[in-house]
């Protein structure tokens, strides 16, 4: 999966989770401040981005994270980094 269709997928989770237009969530979107997300929401959000890319991220990740773009960067970061261990598996 491209970093444009973790992008979209992300936008879509918060939109559900939150309760709030998509268009209202941007990559430069706070979780907090912009979109309102609190302890609960962010539960959520971690269970549905689990059950769609079978990625954990774990609690003391997910507070360092402030904005949409965190979350999409670590999903393409942890994506990266498993495609490079099976690489290396194979060879």
């Amino acid at each position: 999966m491209d970093r444009k269709k973790i992008e979209k997928e992300i936008i879509r989770i918060l939109a559900d989770r939150l309760d709030i237009d998509i268009e209202k969530v941007k990559l430069e979107s706070e979780l907090v401040n912009d979109l309102g997300m609190d302890s609960l929401a962010a539960i959520e959000v971690t269970y549905a981005i689990k059950d769609r890319f079978g990625i954990d991220i774990y609690d003391s990740d997910f507070s360092k994270i402030e904005k949409v773009k965190d979350i999409v960067e670590k999903l393409v970061n942890i994506k990266n980094k498993k495609s490079y261990e099976q690489r290396d598996k194979k060879m």
